[in-house]
This record gives C-alpha cells, structure tokens and sequence, in this order.
C-alpha cells in the first residue's frame, strides 16, 4: 500500500486536494472546466456557516441539475436532507424547517458568463426558517465524479457503511482533542506512521508507545488544526485513504494510518 508522505502545513483542505491531485492521482477531483463538459453525476462540496455555527454541504449535481443533497453542523455531524432548484445565477435549497436562498459567488475568472457550479468558488446568502433569517457563506471545497449519488461515500476503501466507518474516525478525533491517549489508541491500526517532513518520519508501534509520544505529536498547533477540521463527509484519497482535514490524519478501514505532525 502506498503511504501519504507528504507534510501538508499550512495548506486549507482545498489546496492540499489540489496539491494531491496532481502528485497522487486522486480520485477528488478540483477541474472546475470538467463539469461543464459532462453529463454525469457529480458531488459537489462545500464548507462554511450558518449564522456563527460551522456547517459543511454536499449537493448532487445530474448534468446541471440540481438533486438531492445534505449539509450538517459541524457540532452535530448529522446530514439534514436538502433539495434545490438553480435559476440562472441563483440557487434555492429547501429543508424540511428552513430555505437558503443563495448566489454565487465567483473570483472574476468568469469574465462575461454567468456564474453556475463551473465557475464559481462558492455560495453566500441567506437561511431563513422559524422565524428568523441567517447570513450564510460556503466556499467550493471540491468536486467528485465518482460514484457521487451511490450513497456510499467510502465504497472505494471498505464494504461497511459510511456511518461505521466515520464512527472510528470520529473516535479517534474526540479522544485526540480530550487529550486520551487511551481511547485514541483503540481506533489506530498499528504501526502508526506520522510524518514529521517530506523526508523524516517515524513509525509508532503500539498503544503505549502512542502515549509515550503524544505531546510530541498532539502539539497545541496540530489540536488547533483539528478543532477546524471535521471527521464527516471526508474526501477519498487514491481509493485507499479518507482525508480528514488538510492532511491532518488517514483512515483505512482499520483506522487511523497516517498522521502529518503540525510543530
């Protein structure tokens, strides 16, 4: 199996899917220009927030329209069901006890065409829903031609559901920012590789000795880091890893592989 090896500092999740797109022929792909020249199913994904709270959104696209979709709190990590309707520049999507009403928005690479999916960098507008109305923003994270309405996100890595195996990458990240190194250990398959440079590495071997170095690992920059990121809806890296944040940590169906180390 070939290994993650790159350190990924400093890069938003979006760049470094760029970044391994080109240096690992991943499976994620960020080709703007492709979905205007396809009529297949497309996933596209965003981050950004409702209001104060965090939130990250996957709409299916058939040709260019709109299917169905989801998005969740990041404090939740639970899909809340959407479906829309694009008109011209603008975009409507519906849940059962709220409604967006969003545009694109674009970096002026467009020049003269409207904006739509192909070419814009992401969504800003409104949620309005119980009597009362919040300011939202999304940025494009990326997009996805392969098997983007099977319902199976992780189908390329394991045969279980998505939600088992998110269940072990949401295990290791909560014990990781509880500061457990015991609770950590039960969901990374050793030997456990982090990636200190391009060129440095180690390989850690067992539970005790994850705990022996966790300070080393689990510094205040790397927790920081993972406050940001979110083990739900992770990008599938080379058919065998998922990606949780810019490179943070690696899963497989075993759990946690990789780590880049943030000092």
């Amino acid at each position: 199996m070939n290994t993650p090896r790159l350190r990924l500092h400093g890069l938003t999740r979006r760049r470094t899917i760029a970044m391994l797109a080109a240096l690992l022929t991943i499976s994620t792909s960020l080709n703007h220009s492709a979905l205007a020249q396809t009529e297949n199913t497309t996933s596209v994904e965003y981050s950004g927030s409702v209001g104060e709270a965090k939130v990250g959104m996957t709409l299916v696209l058939h040709g260019k329209v709109v299917g169905k979709g989801h998005y969740f709190y990041y404090r939740y990590l639970k899909d809340i069901a959407l479906t829309g309707q694009q008109s011209g520049s603008d975009l409507k999507l519906q849940e059962a006890n709220g409604t967006f009403n969003l545009h694109f928005v674009g970096n002026g690479s467009n020049g003269a065409q409207p904006l739509d999916f192909s070419n814009s960098v992401g969504l800003a507008g409104s949620w309005t829903g119980g009597g009362k109305t919040l300011p939202v923003k999304f940025t494009l994270e990326g997009m996805s031609f392969a098997d983007a309405n099977a319902g199976h996100r992780y189908g390329m890595i394991t045969d279980e559901t998505d939600d088992a195996f998110e269940a072990r990458a949401q295990g290791f990240y909560f014990a990781a920012l509880k500061g457990d190194p015991k609770q950590a250990a039960r969901f990374v398959h050793f030997p456990l590789r982090v990636n200190w440079s391009a060129t440095h590495h180690e390989m850690i071997g067992s539970a005790n000795q994850l705990a022996a170095n966790w300070n080393r690992i689990f510094t205040p920059r790397y927790l920081a880091a993972l406050r940001d990121a979110v083990p739900h809806d992770m990008p599938v890296i080379k058919s065998q890893y998922a990606m949780l944040g810019a490179g943070l940590a690696f899963f497989t169906d075993k759990g946690v592989e990789v780590l880049n180390a943030q000092r």
